[in-house]
């Protein structure tokens, strides 16, 4: 597609737009062949909102003789996400930040465009053992403040964690959060945070945190508070209800995330209209190709079907700054039959940066 002109439709306009020798759409000009993509909606693609390209489960982490594969784990990853139309991935984590150096040292047009987090920061005891930056709560804002590697757009915190007997615990007060997240946009740099106990979402919105992962225990004020800003909700659905399938039936845990869940589709249709950005991810529940499914799972809680395909697409693309059609950014998108889930979760073209990925048609 590279050297030729495209005309696409999507679903408000038909565009015009020419794909230069790097790849990137610029301005049609008349000498360009014109390359039929052929009828259906172009959308700029599918997002994951949630995902550790390190892994396939948490084991690829948690265990050190697995870690030596991360590298080729990393490259099928991003493939398996070109494949499937996820254009643009948001890491939320890792175990060593030379990954982010890996992952990006791979070519641009052979892996989604990607922002990154470096490793997880959380609290001695706070988090799985050696997967963490273990620090002081009274030290969040000066361990975010040289937060590395410098590529890093992102900072993940880990709110709370399970401890014998007390079930999840906050890892961080509201004041430290709100330091951690004030030294954090001063680098340039958002803030994402695993929130499983019930008052850490509210600690975490309270403090300005750019988007809440789970978040099971979200509350309408919450809601309405996180919408106000435009800040974004991933609820990961489909790594809760595994999570709930997998601890012991009657146990405490098992009845804490099914209130959660509860909580969840009681606020999840109202979210949007909101302001609230709700986006959707793998996080190791799903396989990378796998996405679309968690968008039926928000249809499922409450989403409309369009709303759904939002979060998996567009929604999350403007809230990451990576719009779509752009003149200077790379040539991508999807192209489908129809604006639904079942469309999205087979489109019949993938471009990116003007490479043919898949094609269906």
């Amino acid at each position: 597609m590279r050297g030729h002109q495209v005309e696409l439709w999507t679903g408000e306009r038909r565009i015009r737009m020419g794909v230069d020798a790097a790849g990137r759409w610029v301005a049609p000009e008349s000498t360009m062949p014109r390359y039929d993509v052929g009828s259906g909606l172009a959308l700029g693609g599918l997002v994951d909102a949630h995902a550790h390209l390190t892994a396939a489960a948490i084991t690829d982490m948690t265990d050190e003789p697995r870690r030596t594969g991360a590298v080729a784990r990393i490259t099928k990853h991003v493939a398996d996400q070109l494949g499937a139309g996820v254009l643009l991935t948001l890491d939320k984590g890792t175990m060593d930040p030379a990954t982010v150096e890996v992952t990006l040292g791979i070519g641009e047009a052979d892996r989604p465009e990607v922002q990154l987090a470096g490793r997880f920061l959380a609290v001695p005891e706070g988090y799985y053992a050696d997967l963490a930056i273990e620090l002081d709560p009274s030290c969040l804002d000066e361990a975010i403040a040289s937060y590395g590697p410098a590529a890093a757009q992102w900072v993940k915190l880990i709110g709370d964690w399970p401890r014998r007997g007390a079930g999840a615990v906050p890892n961080f007060d509201e004041a430290a959060l709100r330091r951690g997240v004030e030294a954090a946009h001063r680098s340039g740099r958002r803030v994402a945070i695993h929130t499983a106990a019930p008052e850490t979402p509210g600690m975490a919105v309270r403090a300005g945190v750019d988007s809440i992962e789970h978040g099971l225990f979200m509350t309408e004020d919450d809601v309405a508070e996180l919408g106000a800003r435009n800040g974004a909700w991933v609820p990961t659905i489909l790594a809760m209800e595994a999570l709930s399938e997998a601890m012991r039936p009657g146990s405490t845990g098992a009845a804490l995330v099914a209130e959660g869940l509860a909580n969840l589709r009681r606020l999840l249709p109202g979210a949007m209209e909101a302001g609230v950005v709700v986006m959707a991810g793998t996080d190791l529940a799903l396989a990378y190709e796998d996405l679309a499914r968690e968008g039926m799972a928000l249809f499922e809680y409450g989403l409309s079907e369009d709303d759904a395909v939002t979060a998996l697409t567009e929604g999350p693309r403007r809230f990451l700054g990576a719009g779509s059609f752009l003149a200077g950014n790379c040539a991508d998108f999807v192209l489908v039959a129809y604006r639904t889930l079942a469309a999205l979760a087979e489109p019949r073209l993938v471009v990116r940066c003007g490479n043919v990925v898949v094609d269906r048609r």
